[in-house]
Parts: structure tokens; C-alpha cells; sequence
């Protein structure tokens, strides 16, 4: 049986560049997001905060500023029919987590996740997006 562990530890070390790890600066929390729902995406939108539009339990579009500081609009589709979508959860805890990830491929080129209202930023590595 000691094959099977010298094999975990080889297959672990070839995966290693594909899992999702934190970046060493983002180890302590990320900043907080705040969740609002809305009728309509306001025209000026404040930092930190997800606004989200629909009516009823039927959310449709998300919209908030990119959390770099960039000021940008990151505009979500909230719809399940369309692509590319997201789809957001609110926790038992009233925290919000968002998915799939954020990747920004023009301006800033931010990628980052929404975890239990936490930022959780990404990296490249091999080409391979780490986080």
C-alpha cells in the first residue's frame, strides 16, 4: 500500500497548478460586499455593493463597480437561458456568494470570486486561472 500514497503524492504535485488556491496577499479577508435589491440598476452605483434587479424572487441582472478601484461597471446576466450567466446565492447567513467567477477581459482585467460576501481574487498560473 505505500505505492498508493508515493502515487497521491505524484498525481497531487501534477494538480497542484490546477486547483483553486488564494493569492498569499488575499489571505486575510477580502473586502465586504453588501447585496441590494432593486427594481432597476441605479445610475450610480456605490463601491463594495451588488445591486441586483428583478421583480420578485426573479432576479435578472447584477451590476456592481469592479473591486480593483477601477470605477468600471461589471454588468452581470442574472438569466439561466443566456450566456455567459451567473447565478447568486444567498446563504443561510444572509451572505451572498456569486458563480462562476468574475474575469474581466478587458480594462482592468480583474478576475475574482464572491464568497459568502467576500472578495476572493484570482491569478494566472501556467496559463491556468489559480485563486
Amino acid at each position: 500500500m505505500r505505492w498508493l500514497g508515493a502515487f497521491s503524492r505524484r498525481v497531487g504535485a501534477r494538480l497542484d497548478g490546477l486547483w483553486w488556491r488564494r493569492r498569499p496577499e488575499a489571505d486575510r479577508l477580502g473586502p465586504r460586499i453588501g447585496y441590494e435589491r432593486v427594481e432597476e440598476v441605479p445610475d450610480r452605483l456605490e463601491p463594495s455593493t451588488l445591486y441586483v434587479a428583478g421583480e420578485g424572487p426573479w432576479p435578472w441582472a447584477g451590476a456592481m463597480l469592479c473591486p480593483c478601484g477601477c470605477r468600471d461597471v461589471i454588468e452581470l446576466n442574472l438569466l439561466e437561458q443566456a450566456s455567459p450567466s451567473w447565478n447568486i446565492r444567498q446563504n443561510r447567513d444572509g451572505t451572498i456568494t456569486l458563480t462562476p467567477s468574475i474575469w474581466r477581459t478587458k480594462g482592468c482585467g480583474s478576475h475574482f470570486l464572491v464568497r459568502n460576501s467576500r472578495i476572493v481574487w484570482c491569478q494566472l498560473k501556467n496559463g491556468l486561472p489559480t485563486g
